[in-house]
């Protein structure tokens, strides 16, 4: 078989937040094009795909004259797939699966869309790429989810469910290293301040438990647009002990997994519709030993089994939230009994080794299907 020179798109480079596109570009085998810059990819890794937001003059000209007869960004990226060889299309997010799925039955190359989260719930999204989804289930030789909801809510939306394969995500080799400190009193919240991680309400039931259990703390780590309310919340119901850390890199948040007593995290169906897939900062939680209490969100419980492994709630349930958070710091040992419980489950069904291979598998497959 030829070797498998994979064209592999995402929204941007090194994003801080997709750390769970990294880890699946670093499986891949074979040889990966990596294609950014929005849904319909301009720019590359390798600087070798002209961008069509700076295009020259003579192109321009050519374009006018009628010796370019598309657009730009359509004519840019088919020279470049064409110039690399490429013989397989992974496309990360639904919209950009249903840009690309034209060029790809164009050029009759394989396409696999992988869909994340806000791209099987957001109802913009939804509204504005229904017809284009569509096309895209027809064109697609795969389509990947990360959980038994996004599956369902695809199939309603018209994906074939043969095409359909469910991976979640794999953490970082890293945190499978970590030992957890179960006697710690740091309650760790790892994921960008936004609605659907309610961060606010993780805030919220942390003041309630630290009524009862007053030496415990709470680490925030990661930014976003409501950075700023939890900030004020803090202030004004004189929340102590809350550490916002901002942007930290894997091994910093390894570290600070080390030092900490359990994972804590509040996500909800946004008002916009957006869920979670299933999230990566949850897997690596596990990984690394440490009881999570979540909420019954998305691909969260597909995870998370309540009672074994950790924690979940109703999504609002902040008073439920704060009753198990101070079930776990009035019994470490149960602490520890959760907590590695998660960490085997994760070593069987979520290490990076049968990760790799299931996404190969499914590339070879397409490949071999064409």
């Amino acid at each position: 078989m030829e070797k498998v020179r994979v064209c592999f798109t995402s929204t941007a480079l090194n994003a801080y937040s997709e750390t769970f596109i990294k880890n699946l570009k670093s499986g891949l085998k074979g040889e990966t094009f990596h294609c950014f810059g929005d849904f319909f990819p301009y720019l590359s890794e390798d600087k070798n795909l002209q961008s069509y937001k700076t295009p020259p003059l003579f192109d321009l000209i050519k374009q006018r004259t009628g010796l370019i007869k598309r657009p730009l960004k359509e004519y840019y990226l088919i020279r470049y797939l064409k110039s690399r060889r490429i013989n397989l299309i992974f496309a990360n997010y639904g919209p950009s699966g249903a840009e690309l799925a034209p060029i790809a039955k164009e050029l009759n190359i394989p396409l696999i869309v992988h869909f994340h989260g806000f791209d099987a719930s957001i109802y913009e999204v939804l509204t504005k790429y229904q017809n284009a989804y569509y096309r895209m289930f027809t064109i697609a030789k795969a389509i990947i989810v990360v959980s038994e909801e996004m599956k369902t809510d695809l199939i309603a939306l018209g994906a074939p469910e043969e095409k359909l394969f469910k991976i979640t995500y794999s953490p970082n080799q890293l945190f499978f290293d970590v030992t957890p400190n179960y006697q710690s009193n740091q309650v760790l919240a790892v994921g960008r301040f936004v609605e659907k991680k309610a961060p606010y309400l993780t805030l919220l039931a942390f003041q309630k438990a630290k009524d009862k259990c007053p030496d415990l703390s709470l680490k925030f780590v990661g930014t976003g647009e409501l950075m700023s309310v939890c900030h004020d919340l803090c202030k004004v119901l004189k929340i102590q002990d809350v550490h916002f850390a901002g942007v930290l890199t894997p091994e910093e948040i390894a570290t600070e997994m080390s030092n900490s007593l359990c994972f804590i995290q509040h996500s909800k169906k946004a008002t916009n519709g957006d869920k979670e897939g299933t999230p990566v900062a949850i897997l690596e939680a596990m990984a690394a030993g440490l009881p999570v209490i979540s909420t019954k969100h998305a691909g969260i419980p597909d995870v998370v089994k309540d009672g074994i492994n950790g924690y979940l709630v109703e999504e609002g349930d902040v008073y439920r939230m704060v009753d198990l958070l101070v079930n776990l710091a009035q019994n470490r040992i149960k602490a520890a009994e959760l907590g590695n419980r998660g960490k085997a489950l994760v070593l069987q069904n979520n290490y990076p080794k049968g990760y790799n291979e299931k996404l190969n598998l499914i590339i070879h497959s397409s490949i071999a299907i064409d």
